[in-house]
């Protein structure tokens, strides 16, 4: 069976067809009606996560090379290593405490950021080795097999062990310094939409300015023109902002994003409309590409290689809205026998309800799966990787993928950049 390659984002991108499917108008974010949450219209309905005739309960497939432990088995080796990693950890703050401060292992300023995160980054990578054999003697005093410290260690290079030990954390940071190509654009954009006030202005609550939407896309209409929607939307206060944050930071790194009418001017589709879009494996407008099944082992390497822009994007079960983000590093991905994701490790940035987070570690699950973990976003039906394209220019990375938008009413020609 031939694979489609992967978008390489060193090369111009193909040209767009944008009416390969009819014309779909927003429905999620109606001006005229009273603010309601974008990404969770209780009225749209949420696509059935299995296809029809797959088995209700179906073994798992793991990327990585090893089979799914016991769950329990899994909490015990997931504390023990964590607690290990936590100790060397403190083992290298004390170590370092005691060195001469300055030169390049300098701990004041952006270097102790660094010098913390590299901390963080060696313990956990201690940890996943072996350790001290704490991990493994812990493992077996909590209730555990003798020796499972040590078997759950199979794993390839680039897709260490599913446990989250310490290098979880949230708030914003700057990307992975070891990031290049394309994977560092798209970070490095998403980081300084979240350094700005903190992020907060992407929380549920917050509200945002032309200076955080900054799309310079007009249409003519008989009405007037058309504008991107920021002012006409009230900022989006009250509304789940991860889609406008993930594809804004998108748009801003070069590469292309959809926009869909709205009832004034033109938006970002929701989380929830592009996760189903993506469902048969093509977008409306070609804007980015689905990542098939066969070609997800090969994303922490071309991540790593900075070849690839990626985004996640997922639809809500059971009452909860989707969800979107940018990713920096694959660790770990979990698969359906029908191929479709289950689970998913990553690091990068998110707008969640309380603001831009930098995230290590994070984990998304369809439903059912990694309750007990830490930092874990459950409930999802579908969870789709979208590999994105560079646009074909600079000035104009908007790709339209619904029919004309109506005239804009307080949204001005003047953006900030």
């Amino acid at each position: 069976m031939s694979v489609t390659p992967l978008v390489d984002a060193r090369a111009p991108a193909r040209e767009q067809n944008n009416n390969a499917r009819a014309p779909v108008r927003e429905q999620n974010n109606d001006a005229r009606a009273p603010v309601r949450e974008q990404n969770n219209d209780a009225r749209a309905p949420v696509r059935e996560q299995h296809r029809a005739g797959a088995p209700e309960h179906v073994p798992a497939k793991v990327v990585g090379g090893r089979a799914a432990p016991d769950r329990a088995q899994q909490a015990r080796l997931d504390a023990a290593r964590k607690f290990e990693a936590l100790l060397v950890q403190q083992l290298l703050q004390v170590m370092r405490n005691t060195a001469k401060n300055g030169g390049m292992m300098s701990s004041s300023g952006a270097s102790g950021q660094y010098l913390s995160m590299f901390d963080e980054m060696i313990s956990e990578k201690v940890a996943e080795g072996g350790g001290f054999g704490l991990s493994g003697t812990l493992t077996e005093a909590l209730g555990g097999e003798p020796g499972a410290g040590q078997a759950a260690l199979v794993t390839t290079s680039r897709q260490p062990s599913t446990s989250h030990a310490v290098s979880m954390h949230g708030g914003i940071s700057p990307p992975l310094p070891t990031l290049q190509g394309a994977t560092a654009r798209l970070a490095q954009a998403a980081y300084a939409l979240s350094a700005r006030a903190d992020g907060k202005q992407w929380a549920k609550q917050g509200t945002l300015s032309p200076a955080d939407l900054s799309s310079q896309l007009e249409t003519q209409t008989a009405a007037g023109t058309a504008r991107f929607n920021v002012l006409d939307a009230q900022g989006y206060q009250d509304s789940y902002k991860c889609n406008l944050f993930a594809l804004e930071a998108a748009r801003r790194a070069g590469f292309e994003v959809p926009v869909v009418a709205r009832p004034r001017g033109w938006g970002f589709p929701t989380s929830e409309s592009v996760t189903a879009d993506a469902q048969d494996g093509a977008l409306r407008g070609g804007w980015a590409e689905v990542v098939s099944p066969a070609q997800v082992g090969e994303l922490p390497d071309k991540l790593e290689r900075g070849e690839l822009a990626v985004m996640l994007t997922g639809s809500g079960l059971e009452g909860r809205h989707g969800h979107m983000a940018v990713v920096e590093r694959i660790h770990h991905v979990e698969l359906d026998k029908d191929g479709s994701v289950k689970r998913i490790d990553f690091d990068g940035y998110e707008a969640r309800v309380d603001g831009a987070q930098h995230l290590i570690r994070r984990s998304w699950n369809r439903s059912g799966a990694g309750e007990d973990q830490p930092l874990a976003r459950n409930g999802f039906g579908r969870i789709e990787l979208l590999a994105l394209k560079p646009a074909h220019s600079a000035e104009k990375p908007e790709v339209m993928v619904s029919s004309e938008a109506r005239a804009s009413l307080k949204d001005s020609p003047s953006r900030s950049p």
